[in-house]
């Protein structure tokens, strides 16, 4: 006891230095501690509570969350449920599927300790649709507990049917997280006695009995034994009874253990030692706190007295059977099953309704992906038929452009074919226009009348050797006449005065007129003279 107050005390003193960030740190390893030791667990949480009423809400709603289960763990009974309803309002809001699973369970817990059977059974359905709804995110061994505790609620009610199939599940899961497999075993063979089911109960308390023994350690599974007792007890199996007998530490005598006095009272039952069973009976009736033990006790003495004989005391515990009895409240229990029953109902088919409800919408967010897939498929398509569209007007204009310049290189080439000839035509044009001009020169020497195909020839000559002479003549002249265009093609291959007169047949001041008026010919494309 001083090591646990020693320990206790340091871990306060390492709280007292911690800041508000590792306080969530030191409540996880508080909880760690309150899975063996809740009690001990209780005190270190106390020494957190200033510094996580200055934290934030999140760490409040947890402080209070972790609160509620070590008190659960530890056995502390809870007066009301005004704590748990806030934390469920929270957590339902923000909290994480672990933390729902959590504060659901608990709710549970807190409705079972005040005797609120449809309440509990409602959280505990919540927080086990969570745990399987979330397998790899919920706690295993809650959900175990889950099982156990729906098991209870539905053994309490006399719904048989439904609390063995919570007990069945109660093994499996503690099949699936390695755990201790004597409780369950326990709570199917207490359900199958009550639905009559001999053989598998007793293949049931032999399958917990052989568990324990295989353990090797008998001290801890001594509550687990006195049940045990009662069942063989119960089904008159006088030797394994007695095995269990002979394994048991206390004498409920002794330690007032009324529980345990009303398995003594049906074992000495079933060994027809009716006298050592009725002062078990007694004991019950001085200790219990339960009605339905002291129910059983009240009936067992009844009957005990009743054959012996002795109406005075089968009066007086006939008295306190039908006080029992109407403490008990049959109906009521008839009744709360029946309640039970609608609850757990009413869950299945809200679930039901809930599940419905997922799936359409499921088939409806389903229904929105394949849209929006055939969608981008268009979209793709599109996409794909503007870029194949687009690549075939590349090549088309790739196609043009080349023809262009293919044309282009084949004008070019055209244009120089055409300069080339051309040119060439120039050359020999230039070689026959000089041969032209040289005779009109000589012939200028003299009286001559050219004919008309000869003043052509020497248009073409003149426009062959000065091609912009023609453009000049217009500019300067604009409208002229034969005879004008005449003596200005003379002037131009460079005859003077006297031989354009001998080859125009013009007179003497006319031509001198002219030429004095047109000198600018002279100066077009370079000055001529005479050869």
């Amino acid at each position: 006891m001083g090591i646990k107050k020693s320990f206790c005390l340091f871990f306060i003193l390492l709280i007292a230095s911690c800041s508000n960030d590792g306080i969530m740190e030191k409540m996880e390893q508080i909880k760690t501690v309150g899975n063996h030791d809740p009690e001990t667990a209780l005190t270190m949480l106390d020494s957190l509570e200033l510094d996580v009423r200055d934290g934030g809400e999140y760490v409040r709603n947890k402080y209070d969350l972790l609160r509620i289960r070590l008190n659960d763990k530890a056995n502390h009974m809870p007066s009301s449920d005004m704590m748990i309803k806030k934390l469920v309002a929270y957590f339902e809001e923000k909290g994480s599927v672990p933390e729902k699973q959590e504060v659901y369970y608990y709710a549970g817990s807190i409705y079972r300790d005040l005797q609120d059977t449809p309440r509990a059974l409602e959280n505990f359905f919540k927080s086990l649709d969570f745990a399987l709804d979330y397998p790899k995110e919920c706690d295993p061994i809650m959900l175990r507990n889950t099982y156990s505790n729906l098991h209870y609620l539905f053994y309490m009610v006399k719904d048989y049917p439904d609390a063995q199939e919570y007990g069945l599940k109660e093994l499996e899961s503690c099949r699936q997280t390695k755990s201790d497999v004597v409780l369950p075993f326990n709570h199917i063979a207490a359900t199958y006695l009550d639905m009559d089911s001999m053989r598998q109960a007793e293949a049931a308390s032999d399958s917990a009995f052989a568990y324990i023994m295989q353990s090797g350690d008998i001290h801890k599974y001594q509550e687990s034994l006195s049940y045990l007792l009662y069942y063989y007890s119960y089904m008159e199996k006088v030797e394994k009874a007695r095995k269990c007998m002979s394994l048991m530490e206390s004498n409920p005598l002794e330690n007032g253990d009324y529980c345990t006095s009303m398995t003594y009272a049906f074992y000495y039952e079933a060994l027809g030692k009716k006298d050592s069973a009725a002062i078990y009976c007694k004991k019950v009736l001085e200790d219990a706190k339960d009605t339905l033990y002291m129910y059983d006790a009240a009936k067992h003495l009844f009957t005990y007295y009743d054959e012996l004989g002795d109406e005075h005391n089968a009066a007086r515990y006939a008295k306190a059977y039908m006080d029992m009895s109407s403490a008990m409240d049959f109906g009521r229990r008839q009744e709360l099953s029946a309640t039970v029953n609608n609850q757990y109902k009413y869950h299945l088919d809200k679930k039901k309704e809930q599940d419905l409800k997922d799936e359409k919408k499921q088939y409806k967010n389903m229904f929105f992906i394949v849209c929006l897939a055939a969608l981008l498929l268009v979209c793709l398509g599109f996409i794909y038929h503007i870029w194949k569209r687009n690549r075939h007007l590349k090549e088309v204009v790739a196609l043009l452009e080349e023809n262009k310049a293919r044309e282009q290189q084949l004008a070019e080439r055209e244009e120089q074919n055409k300069a080339i000839i051309k040119l060439m035509h120039k050359t020999e044009l230039e070689g026959t226009a000089e041969e032209v001009i040289e005779a009109i020169r000589q012939a200028s020497t003299g009286k001559k009348e050219m004919t008309a195909a000869e003043w052509k020839q020497l248009y073409y000559a003149v426009d062959a050797l000065y091609p912009s002479f023609k453009d000049k003549l217009v500019k300067e002249l604009g409208n002229y006449t034969e005879q004008q265009q005449q003596v200005c093609y003379l002037m131009r291959i460079g005859l003077s005065n006297p031989q354009i007169q001998n080859m125009t047949n013009l007179s003497r001041p006319t031509v001198w007129r002219w030429v004095k008026k047109y000198d600018w010919v002279l100066e077009a494309d370079g000055k001529i003279t005479s050869k």
